[in-house]
């Protein structure tokens, strides 16, 4: 069955009431729409942002240490991890006096959740009582989350306030790529539309799908368009090299999920002729930020929680976070992988006391290794000189060695494979005797569970080399 039939037929079978219900919930004024699916919660966080939006530094200060002694109790008598390592190492939260005396509690590493992950539970409820999430596994090593109905309705919240820099409503006409669509037993459908709705599967962002993609983004005219900058780059590709016109004039295209790389900010706002708008967050619910209305640097939210820095490879910093708002399973001196560059205190363009990041350049993951241990400066900035490819990925199983997965666009060719290799010598320099890099064509690249595409595929333990 062709594309284009596939969208016909699901029109067809989606039924009325359900169409209706789903626009006359669209429609709903949005106090309302969050009060139901968020409930109070929503409320009292969108109004406190509001209001501590432009405290000073001491204010944040005071503020982030009160809630991190009262999280640290709360993980001292209810979450058994936590329990058994503040009895192990002495640790009183009781007896703080300053967050710097949260340095006396170790980094928390992705494996000992993903290993224990019913230890770092609020044991006074059952698991069943919480939502359940998984992450990706972008970094290799995927986990189960647990969050409490009010931490789902405070990330909300944080995401309605930092939206609304670039003017975004709930009202607002949106087209969002994502992952997997469902309605009741029905998996894996091509797009839904409702009210001012329209999401698109990445799943179908290939061949002729594409060209549907784009003829119901035009006629659905939204303001944004928002998901991960892998699958924006694929339908912002497809629109440079067939020289076609983007939508009418967006307000923003909104990323979120995955790094944001400088020559994918490039490509998507060529293409839409707009600004891209960056979200950071995580399902660990330990930290959250966004871009600035005035500039790209990224405010990481002093609300949501605490950001440590510590120093990691090639002058970044890895970011260090304690999450304030999901007290099911608290995640506190938790090592992200995510490495910054350019760190301020605050931002001189808004005036907001928040911690700024000129980039969030990726994961540790990222990086490639040499035949001797060597970390091989990342290459993604380079990848948007490969006009012809359609999707790209490293993939490392030995140092020293690495492929260059490529699945090629209509008019790529030997010139296209010569030029990437010129480039790769140029950009590897002097390292360029460090590790072999070797183009294989392929027809498919994995995507994760969620649908991210890993710009590296390490398969070596990274903390050997770091």
């Amino acid at each position: 069955m062709g594309v284009l039939e596939v969208a016909k037929r699901f029109i067809k079978s989606s039924s009325f009431a359900e169409r209706a219900a789903l626009n006359i919930c669209e429609r709903l004024p949005r106090s309302f729409w969050y009060r139901v699916f968020c409930g109070p919660t929503f409320f009292h966080w969108l109004s406190f942002l509001k209001e501590s939006e432009y405290w000073d530094k001491d204010r944040f200060c005071n503020y982030q240490f009160e809630q991190t002694k009262n999280l640290l109790a709360h993980a001292m008598n209810n979450v058994p991890y936590y329990r058994k390592l503040f009895s192990d190492i002495g640790f009183r939260p009781q007896k703080m006096q300053s967050l710097d005396d949260l340095k006396s509690l170790p980094y928390l590493s992705k494996e000992t959740v993903r290993d224990n992950p019913g230890e770092f539970v609020d044991e006074r409820r059952p698991l069943r009582s919480f939502r359940k999430k998984f992450t990706s596994g972008s970094t290799g090593i995927p986990m189960t989350i647990y969050e409490s109905r009010e931490s789902h309705a405070a990330f909300h919240a944080f995401r309605a306030s930092l939206l609304d820099r670039v003017g975004y409503t709930l009202n607002s006409r949106e087209v969002m790529l994502w992952a997997f669509i469902e309605i009741g037993k029905r998996k894996n459908l091509p797009f839904i539309r409702y009210g001012n709705k329209l999401i698109l599967s990445i799943r179908y962002l290939t061949g002729e799908w594409l060209s549907q993609c784009y003829d119901m983004l035009r006629k659905f005219n939204p303001e944004f368009i928002a998901g991960y900058p892998s699958s924006l780059c694929v339908l912002s590709s497809f629109i440079k090299s067939n020289s076609l016109s983007s939508a009418k004039k967006l307000r923003a295209v909104i990323t979120y999920s995955e790094t944001l790389y400088e020559w994918q900010r490039e490509l998507i706002e060529e293409a839409f002729d707009t600004r891209v708008f960056s979200m950071y967050s995580m399902m660990e619910c330990a930290v959250l930020g966004g871009e600035c209305e005035h500039s790209t640097n990224i405010h990481m939210y002093p609300q949501y929680g605490l950001t440590e820095l510590v120093e990691s490879v090639g002058g970044h910093r890895e970011i260090i976070a304690t999450g304030f708002t999901n007290y099911t399973m608290p995640f506190i001196r938790y090592k992200t992988g995510d490495l910054v560059t350019g760190f301020n205190e605050s931002c001189t363009k808004c005036g907001r006391s928040h911690k700024t990041f000129k980039a969030i350049e990726g994961r540790v993951q990222d990086f490639l290794v040499g035949r001797n241990g060597e970390l091989i400066p990342r290459l993604m900035p380079w990848i948007k000189t490969l006009p012809h490819v359609l999707r790209f990925q490293f993939l490392q199983e030995e140092p020293g060695r690495a492929y260059l997965k490529i699945v090629r666009g209509n008019a790529y060719t030997d010139r296209d494979t010569h030029h990437i290799n010129e480039r790769l010598d140029e950009m590897l320099g002097l390292m360029s005797t460090q590790i072999a890099i070797e183009i294989v064509f392929v027809d498919h690249i994995q995507s994760t569970a969620s649908g991210k595409v890993k710009m590296v595929d390490q398969k070596l333990d990274m903390r050997h080399f770091l």
